[in-house]
């Protein structure tokens, strides 16, 4: 979910820009089913304008309306939505409302975390009850540094739900052809970073993906290896054995999760093959995280079809492997 908090963020700049007040709502409990979960946010401005969205579509105009009275009295609450009698889900959300005006020392924290791809958290405090009290809120925590966004007390009764915000998703791609043009857009789509490799004889440039962070032309043996932690997906698809074969050898012992490889099952075992012949001391587990054929089977013919069912796996690899929300509800006593 870092994505849309940077799009929170984002939109948070421009508000400010324009001195227009801000609103951020967060679930903080759910109670039940419900579609979205814990740590979900959405940014209301004062005129009414959203950044994300709480459910698909049906919480955001009651959150609006209650946001009203936050911007009135600066007073956090929370309040309960029901959806056993308003959704499709069997369930209730309890959401806290606080005015939302991080000071320049926050964002630069934040900006700076994304950029060095550090994790962070939030905590918010607050009560199960339809209640507003001037000590709800989220406080953010940082390597060295807790800033409280809020009249945070450190000794109240209140619960506490914390999430960590970690690194971007990123996607490295190794290719440069149409169809890795379709993947780095569905990827951005869904919020990864995108990072576009071609080989050191590569003509290409960042004009010919807008959706790439960036674009790197490079000897596969002279790729920096910390583009390749533990929050990155690989896809090779240069359509180029000897090339991909190369991007193999100087990546199969990197901390990523996934690694895909474009091509019918027999092009597999020829390069997974080559991988063992050279001897390259390889972790047996490493093997465990390469796919190929890429993408769940779905019938794929376009190129669009095909990136769909790469991020598709991609993503399912992320969900069964990953625990995106660290939740605690305890009191602030026993901390």
């Amino acid at each position: 979910m870092t994505h849309e908090f940077l799009k929170i963020i984002e939109s948070y700049k421009r508000a400010g820009i324009k001195n227009i007040r801000t609103a951020l709502a967060t679930i903080v409990h759910v109670e039940g089913s419900s579609y979205r979960k814990e740590g979900t946010q959405m940014l209301i401005d004062e005129y009414g304008n959203i950044t994300g969205a709480l459910s698909g579509g049906c919480v955001e105009q009651e959150v609006i309306r209650q946001a009203s009275s936050v911007f009135t009295s600066g007073c956090p609450k929370v309040f309960k939505y029901d959806g056993r009698f308003r959704l499709g889900c069997e369930g209730s959300i309890y959401i806290l409302i606080e005015l939302f005006h991080p000071n320049n020392e926050l964002l630069h924290l934040i900006e700076n975390a994304i950029q060095q791809r550090e994790v962070f958290s939030l905590s918010c405090s607050f009560m199960i009850d339809e209640i507003s009290k001037t000590d709800f809120g989220t406080s953010f925590e940082f390597k060295n540094t807790t800033i409280y966004h809020s009249n945070y007390e450190k000794d109240s009764n209140n619960l506490i739900f914390t999430q960590k915000i970690e690194s971007l998703n990123r996607l490295c791609i190794f290719g440069i052809e149409h169809d890795a043009a379709k993947l780095s857009q569905m990827a951005s789509f869904l919020g990864w970073e995108v990072i576009i490799i071609g080989s050191e004889y590569s003509s290409v440039n960042g004009s010919d993906f807008p959706f790439a962070k960036s674009v790197l032309t490079i000897k596969p043996e002279d790729l920096d290896q910390n583009l390749f932690c533990s929050n990155t997906a690989v896809v090779v698809m240069s359509h180029n054995f000897s090339k991909d074969l190369r991007f193999l050898f100087n990546i199969i012992n990197s901390k990523v999760r996934y690694i895909g490889l474009l091509g019918p099952v027999h092009r597999r075992e020829k390069l997974l093959n080559a991988v063992l012949d050279a001897d390259l001391m390889i972790d047996d587990d490493a093997f465990d995280k390469i796919h190929g054929p890429a993408g769940l089977s779905i019938g794929s013919k376009t190129p669009e079809e095909i990136a769909l069912s790469i991020m598709a796996e991609i993503t399912s690899v992320w969900r069964t492997n990953l625990k995106e929300v660290e939740y605690s509800c305890i009191s602030q006593n026993k901390i």
